[in-house]
């Protein structure tokens, strides 16, 4: 079963500059090195906040609980350091997949969608609502998340460097589509799909929708 590092978060304008080049050229190659890292997206909110979304997909959900993962994590480096000061609104949850449209596709967006920890959730009827807005023209492909189990799912001993710490994500349901518009207009439609899919609906229970434009995906060469 596929794995996937789902991370959203704002950045300081102050960091942006700093943290553009610390992403593309240390972060997402350190991370690709690793055993079991296959392939980094990343997105850019069309109009929201948290900013930016980025998933790492992995072979697994172990390669997230390896020791070289956590070793990297345990000994970040100085510009790592550096640039997490500027991070805010940390969501941060090692996943793994609960379901994919067969043969789904890359689209030039996605809308996702998540409901934040703590939240009871009927998987049952997540899937069903899957299933249901792939049968969307618009939609190339849907993906669910449900956090990892065991050490897998342990929280980040990078979470200290940045403010507030990390959140974590009890569901998340990410729904490529053609276009930035077809996301916009697909975002009640999704939304209402994680609200029916929540067990018992609150007002603690938060969930958060954005559609994001695709920025880049950078691959494991090996």
């Amino acid at each position: 079963m596929g794995g996937t590092l789902a991370i959203w978060h704002d950045i300081e304008d102050s960091a942006m500059d700093l943290y553009e080049s610390w992403l593309v050229g240390e972060h997402i190659p350190e991370r690709l090195s690793l055993p079991g890292f296959l392939e980094a997206r990343r997105y850019e909110s069309v109009m929201g906040s948290p900013r930016f979304f980025i998933a790492y997909s992995v072979a697994n959900p172990e390669a997230l609980a390896s020791p070289d993962y956590l070793a990297r994590l345990a000994s970040p480096t100085p510009m790592t350091r550096e640039v997490f000061k500027g991070f805010r609104n940390m969501m941060r949850t090692a996943c793994e997949l609960a379901y994919e449209t067969p043969h789904r596709g890359l689209g030039g967006a996605v809308v996702t969608v998540y409901a934040q920890a703590p939240a009871a959730i009927s998987e049952a009827a997540l899937l069903r609502q899957a299933v249901a807005l792939e049968r969307d023209p618009r939609v190339v492909g849907v993906q669910v998340w449900r956090p990892a189990k065991g050490a897998a799912g342990a929280p980040s001993s990078e979470a200290k460097l940045r403010p507030g710490g990390d959140r974590t994500v009890e569901a998340a349901l990410v729904v490529d589509v053609l276009r930035e518009d077809d996301g916009a207009a697909l975002e009640d439609t999704v939304r209402a799909a994680m609200r029916q899919s929540v067990k018992a609906l609150t007002d603690e229970v938060q969930i958060h929708i954005d559609t994001y434009r695709l920025l880049g995906v950078w691959r494991n060469g090996k």
